[in-house]
Order: C-alpha cells, then structure tokens, then sequence
C-alpha cells in the first residue's frame, strides 16, 4: 500500500470508530465516513482490480476471437456440407448407372463364355461321336470279316473233297519252288 492509501485508511478507522461528529439529526459525519470509505477501497482495490479486470477483457476478446473464428470455420463447412447434400442425389444416381452399366457388361461377359463354353462342348461331343462311330464301323468290319472267313471256311470244307485237297497242296509247293528259284 502506498502512504497516502494508509493514511486515508487510518483516517477511516479513526472516523468510523469516534462518532464524534455525530451530530443530531447531521448526515455529515456519515457521508464523510462513506466518502473516506469510499476512497480508501478504491485506491487498495484499484490496481488488483484493473489487473483482473484486464485480465478479464483480454480473455473475454480472445474467446469472442475465438468464436468468430470458429463460426466461420463452422459456415464453410456447412457451405460444405450442403454442396455435399445437394451433389448427393446426383451422385446416387451416378453410382446406380455405373452400377447398372457394369452389370449388363457382366452379363454380356458371362454369355459370350457360355456360348465360347457351349460351342467347345458341342465340338467335343461332335468329334467323340465321330470316334465313336468310325470305332463302330472298324469292329463292325472286322466282325463281318470274321464271320465273312468263317462262312467261307465252313463252306469250303463242305464242297472239298480229298482230290481238291491233294491238287492245292501240290500247286502250293509248286509256287514255293518257284518262288525259291
């Protein structure tokens, strides 16, 4: 505290404990006590209470900076967010047309394979019935052939007689002493 702020103090206290001017019916001595009282926490709260006070409208700036600042980084995001919005139904749409596009280029995909596929297998089945037929034909041949040999057998020894026997075997070594010569 300074010196004048005690001396106004102590004048104070010196006034509101000697009601001396008290007077009848005088407002006087109490208004002098008020306006000393009135001084004195003035000069002793003066300084703490600027420095608070300060303090306070310094703080109270930098939050109103702050809310400022905060709004506008608020409004552009909602600047954002309904450009976002607006833009949604647009979007949607897109993603459902490219949707629907890549499902019909799947579908046309999937039956250009399956008739790739189809037409391998019909040219698979075709040549295994081909094999299958010339199999056929090849065991029908040599069957007809072996009863073909057979009849042709039974036959011949049914029309041969010993002198039949006798000439071919005499003409067969002829051949063979020709061929050796």
């Amino acid at each position: 505290m300074t010196r004048l702020e005690r001396a106004l103090l102590f004048l104070f206290l010196i006034g509101a404990a000697n009601p001396l001017y008290a007077a009848e019916g005088s407002n006087l001595p109490r208004i002098a006590n008020f306006a000393i009282l009135a001084v004195a926490l003035v000069l002793a709260v003066r300084k703490p209470l600027a420095g608070y006070l300060q303090a306070r409208t310094d703080q109270i700036r930098a939050e109103l900076a702050d809310a400022r600042e905060k709004t506008a980084k608020a409004e552009v995001e909602l600047a954002q967010a309904t450009a976002l919005l607006a833009h949604l139904d647009d979007e949607v749409q897109k993603a459902k047309q490219e949707a629907k596009k890549a499902a019909e280029a799947e579908r046309e995909r999937i039956l250009s394979a399956a008739e790739t596929e189809a037409a391998r297998i019909k040219e698979i089945a075709r040549k295994e019935i081909d094999n299958e037929v010339e199999n056929g034909r090849r065991k029908l041949y040599a069957r007809a052939t072996e009863l073909s040999v057979a009849l042709a057998h039974k036959k011949i020894e049914a029309a041969m007689t010993a002198q039949d026997q006798t000439r071919l075997i005499d003409r067969s070594i002829e051949l063979l002493e020709k061929s050796k010569s």
